[in-house]
């Protein structure tokens, strides 16, 4: 489904003391829940009445919600605000010089616009988005991110997700195919674009059972590397391989582990399962998980005593 990233109707409406505000907004969420009106104005540096009137403004533009019922007037930063900052960022940095409105990706906690760089160079911008209705669901694929965390807002979940998939794509993308990774802030992403289609979007028509063996034994053989290399992807499947013009590339590294943890064994089980039934249902590649398995289960031990 294609929708619009509200920050970028936005963004060209605000003032500098916008963004300030809004950083306030979001410093503060540390300590409080809904951000005291004077705990920002006091960041702005601004009066409160000219606080008051700004964020006004930016909660008709749904970058922040306000509450009264509290014993205090109150603000939170909105998923659409914390857009806005991540954007001003990746923009003074030159990493990212426009993001087009359409949508070219959507994950189970994300949403994949196109960027383009000062120098011109088509980029991939992912934003994480943990929270709503289905964030219980949501928390339990990232567990890792939650562990020995009280009570933290569902933004700072989602930076902490982003981090850790940056970080795998750092780590895997000179070894294996996977993206190229430019920079990260806050919730946001930014690698490289590449021309391609998801395996799941594809008609089990488009691929002859012979062209489908071959994508799975590509596929097989980068995550070998991977595995080697010391990581389980933890969600492999169909929606996570893309197929460009000559070649394969495995995406959405944000749920990863090392094999030095302790899950990963039954997760790297569960991704080659999930992988062979894929290819099996719809192109009729038969390969057996007894014959496939056994050098991943060695490469599994092997670099988790590399690790020890």
């Amino acid at each position: 489904m294609v929708s619009k990233l509200l920050a970028l109707e936005a963004y060209p409406m605000l003032r500098d003391l916008d963004f300030r505000i809004l950083r306030g907004v979001e410093l503060n969420m540390r300590h409080h829940r809904w951000v005291p009106l004077e705990d920002v104005a006091r960041f702005a540096r601004v009066d409160v009445e000219t606080a008051s009137f700004r964020l006004g403004k930016l909660d008709d533009m749904s970058l922040v919600r306000r509450r009264s019922d509290i014993g205090y007037i109150g603000y939170q930063l909105t998923i659409h605000g914390y857009d806005v900052l991540a954007i001003r960022a990746l923009a003074k940095r030159g990493v990212v010089e426009a993001i087009s409105t359409a949508q070219i990706g959507v994950g189970k906690d994300a949403d994949v616009y196109v960027g383009v760089t000062p120098s011109g160079e088509k980029v991939a911008v992912k934003f994480n988005r943990i929270g709503g209705r289905t964030a219980s669901r949501k928390a339990a694929y990232h567990g890792d991110v939650f562990h020995d965390k009280r009570h933290t807002s569902w933004l700072y979940v989602s930076r902490l997700i982003a981090k850790k998939e940056y970080d795998a794509l750092v780590l895997l993308s000179p070894i294996a195919r996977v993206p190229r990774p430019v920079a990260w802030n806050r919730h946001v992403v930014v690698m490289e674009f590449v021309e391609g289609t998801e395996l799941a979007e594809l008609r089990d028509s488009d691929l002859t059972t012979e062209e489908a063996g071959n994508v799975l034994d590509r596929v097989l053989e980068e995550y070998l590397k991977i595995v080697r290399f010391g990581i389980v992807h933890s969600d492999m499947s169909e929606f996570n391989i893309v197929l460009t013009n000559d070649d394969i590339l495995i995406i959405d590294w944000a749920q990863y582990l090392t094999t030095a943890n302790p899950d990963s064994y039954e997760m790297l089980k569960r991704d080659i399962t999930v992988l062979l039934n894929a290819f099996r249902r719809r192109w009729r590649v038969e390969r057996k998980f007894e014959e496939v398995w056994p050098v991943f289960e060695d490469a599994w031990r092997e670099s988790r005593g590399k690790r020890g």
